[in-house]
């Protein structure tokens, strides 16, 4: 099943809370007045730009969701597409489509991944390429989601510890556990095919999907994306 959304957007400018301008009082004689000019450019530049979604998500043609998100902008945050990243629309249209992820979502993810990792084109994914893979997801933030545990957390917390005082021990051991789910899925063989990494991607959903709707939302996504990176997460309970 493929999962739809679709987006509405409400736009309205706003000005500064009242207030903003209001002065103590001072024993000081000589200070100054702000101009009628002054007044304008710091007014102007309390305007933020309040925009307001209508996110829909829809399975087989029937809404099974609608969300209202409102981001609020300062002046220098950008309104419109740059070199510099996503705009405010798809940044929020990201975010609402990383809440869920359908089987057969995660069928075409498995597909993507493996091709992008094949870097030499034979069919077969190395645990390097896997490795590599892995760490591209951690510097793009593609499948970055909260920890699933409190083991996992202080895990991550460390990583990016270790992260900033040593680099090169951080990469080393984020490849050491990205190796180690290689070895897991490729059944310790050196390389695995395009059909079975596919496979063992949608056998990890599946142990994730706890209540079998072919949907992962929630604590099942969050999950099924540490298993991914290769964290050691518990069987979740049934």
């Amino acid at each position: 099943m493929k999962i739809a959304r679709s987006i509405l957007a409400s736009v309205m400018l706003i000005a500064a809370p009242s207030g903003v301008f209001a002065q103590e009082e001072s024993a000081n004689e000589d200070t100054e007045t702000p101009s009628a000019d002054d007044m304008a450019d710091q007014l102007n530049s309390q305007q933020q730009l309040k925009q307001t979604f209508t996110l829909k998500r829809t399975v087989n043609g029937k809404v099974v969701e609608t969300k209202k998100k409102t981001v609020t902008l300062s002046p220098g945050d950008p309104y419109r597409p740059t070199e510099a990243g996503e705009t405010t629309l798809q940044q929020v249209r990201s975010a609402f489509d990383n809440e869920v992820l359908s089987r057969v979502e995660a069928f075409e993810e498995a597909k993507i991944d493996f091709t992008i990792a094949d870097v030499d084109r034979d069919g077969r994914m190395t645990a390097e390429e896997f490795a590599n893979l892995v760490n591209s997801w951690r510097q793009t933030g593609a499948r970055d989601t909260e920890a699933p545990s409190e083991e996992i957390a202080r895990e991550r917390e460390y990583q990016a510890l270790l992260a900033a005082i040593d680099p090169d021990a951080a990469a080393t051991e984020n490849e050491s556990n990205a190796k180690a789910k290689f070895a897991f899925i490729s059944g310790a063989q050196e390389t695995i095919a395009r059909e079975d990494y596919i496979r063992e991607y949608l056998l990890d959903f599946d142990t994730m999907d706890i209540n079998d709707d072919t949907f992962l939302d929630g604590e099942e996504l969050t999950r099924f994306r540490a298993v991914n990176r290769g964290e050691k997460v518990a069987a979740p309970s049934l």
